[in-house]
């Protein structure tokens, strides 16, 4: 009798569950990165409904770094006319911010994510908006920014990237050096980490050195969220090949 019970418990839950276990699939296949059925699989999440907030706010996060920017626009904007909890309002508007910044409303994105940062601080946050404030040419805002993001966390590798980056761009040198060198030890697998430390080193005079970390940036992972594409890098390698080498 008991567990029969059970097993009507357990079937009331995956009918209950049953959008996000179809999300949770989705992810899965998403992180293994050899297919791209994630999205059909969120399909068939939305078409079974239960779909948590969890579930709704990765998928818009990931229909966005895969290059959706409409599709993820209207599910970020689907999801914040849900009934949230006021954590939740502040997470959803941490990750739509970032539609913002790739539609060219700067602004925007950078008053979102301040709010953000006030109210409930992460080390997500801090990263998106460090180098939002740096790509933005506001440069004594971002380094002021990131120095109090790095005080916050300075173990993690977006963090330090925008430290360095914008060390390099306000051209403090040395201390641009001494984050990338940090960085390296992390071992990012972000092309700006490598891009960065390469261009400084062309700049300084390490050609070599310099070369070896572009080389190193077009091996690491690309997306729509990234800053700078293959291409962009490529083209720069093509140019410091050619007046150097």
């Amino acid at each position: 009798m008991v567990w029969k019970i059970l097993l009507g418990v357990l079937l009331f839950l995956v009918i209950l569950k049953r959008g996000d276990i179809a999300a949770i699939i989705a992810r899965f296949i998403y992180v293994r990165g050899n297919s791209d059925s994630w999205k059909k699989w969120y399909n068939i999440a939305e078409m079974l409904g239960g779909m948590s907030f969890e579930s709704k706010l990765t998928q818009a996060y990931l229909l966005l770094k895969d290059g959706n920017l409409d599709t993820a626009y209207k599910k970020f904007a689907l999801l914040s006319m849900d009934n949230l909890k006021s954590d939740q309002k502040l997470r959803l508007k941490a990750s739509y911010a970032l539609v913002f910044w790739k539609r060219g409303e700067i602004s925007t994105a950078i008053e979102m994510l301040e709010e953000v940062a006030e109210k409930a601080p992460s080390t997500p946050v801090y990263g998106s908006l460090g180098y939002m404030y740096a790509y933005s040419g506001n440069l004594s805002a971002a380094l002021e920014f990131n120095k109090k993001a790095y005080d916050y966390n300075n173990t993690d590798p977006i963090i330090i990237d925008n430290l360095a980056y914008t060390y390099h761009k306000v051209g403090e040198y040395n201390k641009a050096r001494e984050y990338y060198e940090k960085l390296m030890k992390l071992s990012p697998n972000f092309p700006e980490a490598y891009y960065g430390f390469g261009r400084l080193l062309v700049e300084t005079g390490e050609l070599e050195k310099g070369v070896e970390m572009l080389k190193k940036a077009l091996n690491t992972q690309f997306s729509f969220l990234s800053t700078v594409t293959k291409s962009e890098i490529e083209a720069y390698l093509q140019e410091v090949n050619k007046d150097n080498f």
